[in-house]
């Protein structure tokens, strides 16, 4: 069998998805593994989402547990898998998010919590680009996605470190597109509304915030409908694309016409 330049390029190449056992996370796994893609999936502990993935596409799949924020043990896991696989990680999407999950005002929150939710959300962000850059910047290639929230601009009353922490990630994504574009690297922040999602794994109280939080919100938006993991996944892998060779540094907002 004779395989193509482009071919062999792509068995050679990789996409690092964090957040992987999440809603998005997983669904974008899937898509990008029937695309025969190979795949790096880093997931905190539960990995009951990908358990179907891991049966049928165990040529393509890794998945590494780790806590973004232990950089260290990022690094040696990532590394060793690069190691034994050979692949190049050339693309990275960052689903990994930890919500404000108190639903206090500012004034009410517990500082530790406000605390934890910033730095998983943030350190977190810095933890994974830190890792991924020097592969993109020794092949001088690299596309980046980073999630956001639409929150980073209309704000989350009783959620104010998840906001902050979301608005952090796309000033991170808007500055680090300015330092890397030399090096060819491109990076992009999506920042959905609210999404359709599997929330049974939440707590009854996160949910009950849900349901209430999106019965308002999907009464101002235009198309009246969440955002589906398909509205998402189109614009990822444009982004992602050799096709995107220019834009870098914008926050796309995916919400059903709401301004």
């Amino acid at each position: 069998m004779i395989v193509s330049e482009s071919q062999w390029q792509k068995k050679n190449k990789a996409i690092i998805i964090t957040g992987a056992n999440g809603n998005v996370g997983s669904y974008f796994a899937r898509k990008f593994l029937e695309s025969d893609e190979n795949l790096i999936l880093l997931i905190h502990k539960s990995e009951q989402r990908l358990q179907s993935l891991q049966q049928k596409f165990t040529g393509n799949l890794r998945i590494i547990k780790v806590d973004l924020t232990d950089i260290s043990l990022l690094q040696n896991k990532l590394s060793k898998v690069v190691e034994e696989t050979g692949w190049q990680p050339d693309r990275l999407i960052h689903t990994a998010t930890k919500r404000s999950h108190d639903f206090k005002p500012l004034a009410d929150t517990d500082p530790e919590l406000w605390k934890q939710i910033v730095l998983m959300n943030l350190v977190g962000a810095f933890n994974i680009l830190k890792c991924v850059l020097p592969f993109f910047r020794k092949n001088e290639y690299g596309k980046i996605v980073l999630f956001g929230s639409n929150v980073t601009r209309i704000g989350l009353p009783k959620g104010s470190a998840y906001s902050a922490a979301k608005a952090g990630i796309a000033n991170i994504s808007r500055t680090l597109a300015a330092e890397e574009a030399k090096n060819n690297i491109i990076i992009n922040t999506v920042s959905p509304g609210p999404i359709k999602i599997d929330d049974s794994q939440f707590s009854e109280s996160y949910r009950k915030f849900r349901e209430e939080y999106y019965n308002e919100k999907i009464r101002d938006i235009p198309l009246k409908r969440c955002a589906s993991f398909d509205d998402l996944l189109g614009l990822c892998k444009f982004l992602l694309s050799k096709e995107n060779s220019y834009i870098t540094g914008e926050e796309f907002f995916i919400t059903g016409g709401k301004i």
